[in-house]
């Protein structure tokens, strides 16, 4: 076993004896993937010819959806079946075309005008709820992205922007920031920002369902 799948296989034990949304596991976690980011072991499965100019976006979305899932399902990883790099990189596989359905269908078609009077009424659409919500409701859904317990909107941010997250861009939001206010803030432009938010949304809609009909 390389030293890599040593650090990789101890972090993800590390991560599977607390219990979820505990510190210990969030940290064990985010350290198993920062190694595995660093690795630069990860694969890079092939795309179509005429896809080749969207990879970029293609892969950081399939990574970012890995990593959220490892984040969440640290449990499923079994020493007994491989070793970690190899299961990620399967994972990662599985999850491409995923993201050339993200990136084709939504990912460049997205603009500024969709986005930038989105408030909280909007992002109860995107999360398919009916009716108006109430302020107990809206409450709710703000405790829940802040709290963040299983680190998924923390772990979802811009491409080469780790500081601009999904949890910080939705929180913002919330607040009333304008777009534009948000974009000078993260140093990212708007176009950029209306697309990752919308995506994310659509990601993260079975999570705030979920959440919302406890």
């Amino acid at each position: 076993m390389s030293e890599l799948d040593e650090r990789l296989r101890s972090l993800a034990l590390e991560a599977q004896k607390h219990p979820s949304g505990s510190r210990m596991r969030r940290k064990a976690v985010e350290c198993l993937l920062r190694t595995l980011q660093n690795s630069r072991k990860l694969c890079r499965p092939s795309v179509p010819t005429h896809l080749m100019g969207l990879y970029s976006e293609i892969y950081t979305i399939a990574k970012q959806n890995l990593f959220c899932y490892i984040f969440r399902k640290i449990d499923t990883y079994n020493p007994d079946k491989g070793e970690v790099l190899q299961w990620a990189n399967f994972l990662l596989k599985r999850r491409f075309p995923e993201a050339i359905g993200e990136v084709t269908r939504s990912g460049k078609t997205l603009s500024w005008q969709n986005v930038q009077n989105m408030t909280l009424d909007d992002l109860d659409t995107a999360i398919a709820r009916n009716g108006s919500s109430t302020p107990s409701e809206d409450n709710n859904l703000r405790e829940y992205i802040e709290e963040d317990p299983d680190g998924i909107f923390h772990n979802a941010h811009v491409r080469n922007k780790p500081h601009a997250t999904f949890q910080i861009i939705a929180l913002k939001t919330l607040d009333g920031w304008s777009w534009q206010e948000i974009s000078t803030e993260l140093d990212v432009k708007i176009p950029t920002l209306s697309s990752f938010y919308q995506r994310n949304l659509k990601r993260f809609k079975p999570d705030f369902q979920s959440y919302l009909s406890r």
